[in-house]
């Protein structure tokens, strides 16, 4: 995104993903949020995750309908001047991974869909993010406090390496 002496332009993108019910939530989730986690790492890409947000509460409250069981997760993305992508290439990312599945006409046990625009007035970008810097390196923003952090599995890698553990350790069973 970084252009030839240009100010990128900041956007805003949410993304909502709905598990037919708790079980699937549970079972999918972190499958489904470390694929965008990557993402928006790889493309240095601001996010908040919002688990089980009330985004069916209301429906539910009104009427018993399909949507009785759904579970909801709410991701929000923001770029910041370090980001490497428009808000058309990171939707093509995240769209393309996961183009096929839904929930109503495959059956599937969650999906993915980008919420509209329209929406992000009402929904504020939350004061506790992360910001992802270098590889394994990530900013966890609360407010105006920043802290430094590195990724669970280069933590891990830097413990295994400590402990003399062998290098290819995520190949063993």
């Amino acid at each position: 995104m970084k252009l030839s002496g240009k100010t990128p332009k900041k956007w805003r993108l949410n993304y909502v993903i709905t598990y037919l019910d708790a079980e699937k939530a549970n079972r999918y989730r972190q499958f489904v949020l470390d694929t965008l986690i990557s993402a928006a790492t790889l493309r240095r890409i601001d996010y908040a995750i919002d688990i089980e947000a009330p985004l069916f509460d209301e429906i539910h409250d009104k009427l018993h309908t399909p949507f009785q069981g759904f579970v909801a997760d709410l991701v929000r993305f923001r770029s910041s001047s370090n980001s490497l992508s428009s808000i058309k290439e990171f939707r093509a990312i995240v769209d393309g991974l996961f183009q096929d599945y839904d929930i109503f006409f495959r059956g599937d046990p969650f999906e993915v869909q980008s919420q509209l625009q329209k929406f992000l007035k009402e929904d504020p970008f939350p004061e506790q993010f992360c910001r992802p810097l270098a590889y394994p390196y990530t900013e966890f923003h609360n407010g105006k406090e920043s802290t430094l952090c590195i990724t669970e599995e280069a933590l891990q890698k830097i413990i295994d390496d400590k402990e003399g553990s062998p290098k290819n350790s995520q190949w063993l069973s």
